[in-house]
């Protein structure tokens, strides 16, 4: 197994002098090929921030990221990227808008015909491919917004809280259709949420983030079953992972 992402002694600092804000780090973390690795944390610990420098759209100020073994010093076109509000244009269908990503690479739409297909398929959008994104539902735009991301086949994937913003029942939805997703190629996924149950259920390990400025106060391998389906939420196991979780959190004073 290869590393697609390294983080050696990485932070950020906004601003200098007496007004300088500590937001992240020091921290060192290694991301193997294929995981799916959540960053759990508080609101303002910093979690996005270091999805931004992974992806290169932000300078760490110390320290050093590696995305599949090469530096990151600039904006990354070879991953996948998708925030809380997805990045849909209004004035394309859903296919353009997927079709979109491709564009920007360079790539040609046409034949990558089958991929989009397959893609909206995936996530039973497969009849929505030429409605606009304001005749979807809010569910339905982050579905179209996995299927941009991942439209290019990259092998690493950056989701910062895409579930964040959507209601419980449209939230189990998505969140199996995602862990689907990410069941038929196995790219490497970075996924920031403050949900403890989504990070249980979705990911391979767990790394707790502490208030700010945010550093990685342990890494938590979960040894679940794959797909995580309700008889695994159930169980005993799934529940002592939460627990556990939870007693972390309420050692830092947020629970």
């Amino acid at each position: 197994m290869t590393t697609a992402v390294q983080l050696s002694n990485v932070s950020k600092t906004f601003g200098s002098g007496p007004d300088a804000v500590h937001a992240f780090g020091p921290v060192d973390l290694t991301i193997e090929g294929g995981e799916f690795v959540s960053l759990l944390g508080p609101s303002g610990c910093g979690k996005s921030t270091l999805m931004l420098m992974i992806a290169g759209l932000l300078g760490a100020s110390e320290g050093e990221i590696r995305v599949n073994g090469e530096r990151v010093v600039k904006p990354r076109t070879d991953i996948g990227i998708m925030f809380q509000d997805n990045t849909l244009v209004p004035w394309r269908p859903v296919e353009g808008n997927i079709a979109l990503q491709l564009e920007l690479r360079g790539l040609e739409p046409a034949r990558h015909k089958a991929r989009i297909d397959e893609l909206l398929k995936s996530v039973r959008l497969e009849g929505f491919a030429h409605r606009m994104p304001y005749e979807l539902s809010g569910g339905m735009q982050q579905r179209a917004a996995f299927c941009q991301a991942l439209v290019h086949d990259p092998q690493t994937v950056l989701l910062d809280e895409p579930l964040g913003k959507l209601d419980a029942m449209t939230r189990e939805s998505i969140r199996t259709d995602l862990q689907a997703l990410w069941m038929q190629k196995r790219p490497t996924v970075v996924f920031v949420t403050h949900s403890i149950e989504e990070a249980v259920q979705l990911s391979s390990r767990v790394c707790v983030v502490t208030p700010r400025p945010g550093r990685i106060d342990r890494v938590i391998e979960i040894d679940l079953p794959w797909p995580r389906d309700l008889d695994v939420k159930r169980s005993p196991k799934f529940a002592g992972y939460v627990a556990d979780i939870q007693g972390i959190f309420h050692g830092f004073g947020i629970l």
